[in-house]
């Protein structure tokens, strides 16, 4: 299953070696093609693992920050700096801003796909836990904190910091029979784990979730995507 699964990546991958559009300021572009999607061995919302795909889009190289939100709603108050992630943010507030700035918010397997490219990897920068690696420090503000790996596509930030929001309600992968009462359209996904959050939630396939009218906290963010067409 897993040679299957690895000759239809690379057979994908091979698909996506031509001229890439020119990303919006910002932005970085991510490939159509399949992906390797959820784990076996992690909690049991993230199984079966399987293979999945998306269309070519962009995502923001950093979640939304405070300056960003303030443009869409002066009114909007904060704790840090203009550089650090917008945080205490509902998911309809995150939405209708994504909606404000000609984007939307990622879908789960669009935020995975970013996150861990199509090797399959746990982590933004590979299967090795390293602990300088995550973002620990709230008051973290873009450029401020120490260098570190990017994902496979160039997104930072994608594990700690904050949890960051996408467009898809809290569902079962499909063969999936695990129940849960909280499946279904009651909450929406986010995903990345945040400062405040142990290693595991660190992880590029751990899911959690809220309902989209709920303000979070401090490790509640999010970023955007748009469609190359």
């Amino acid at each position: 299953m897993k040679i299957y699964l690895m000759l239809i990546l690379f057979l994908g991958i091979g698909l996506v070696f031509g001229q890439q559009p020119e990303a919006p300021e910002g932005m970085t572009y991510v490939p159509a093609g399949a992906f390797i999607m959820g784990s076996n061995v992690g909690d049991a919302d993230e199984t079966p693992q399987h293979l999945d795909e998306t269309g070519a889009f962009f995502i923001d190289i950093y979640e939304v920050s405070n300056a960003d939100f303030l443009k869409f709603d002066p009114k909007f108050t904060f704790r840090e700096g203009y550089d650090n992630h917008a945080a205490k943010v509902t998911w309809e507030q995150a939405d209708a801003y994504a909606k404000w700035a000609g984007k939307r918010l990622p879908t789960e397997k669009e935020w995975e796909k970013a996150a861990r490219g199509t090797d399959g990897r746990l982590y933004p920068w590979g299967n090795t836990y390293d602990h300088s690696f995550v973002v620990w420090d709230e008051s973290y503000a873009r450029g401020a904190a120490p260098a570190k790996p990017s994902s496979p596509y160039g997104c930072y930030d994608m594990a700690g910091g904050a949890w960051e929001w996408t467009a898809d309600w809290y569902m079962p992968y499909p063969g999936n029979r695990i129940p849960a009462e909280q499946y279904g359209s009651k909450f929406k996904v986010m995903r990345g784990g945040s400062s405040f959050n142990g290693f595991a939630m660190m992880r590029t396939t751990h899911r959690y979730y809220l309902p989209v009218n709920t303000t979070g906290n401090y490790y509640t963010g999010f970023r955007c995507v748009k469609d190359t067409k």
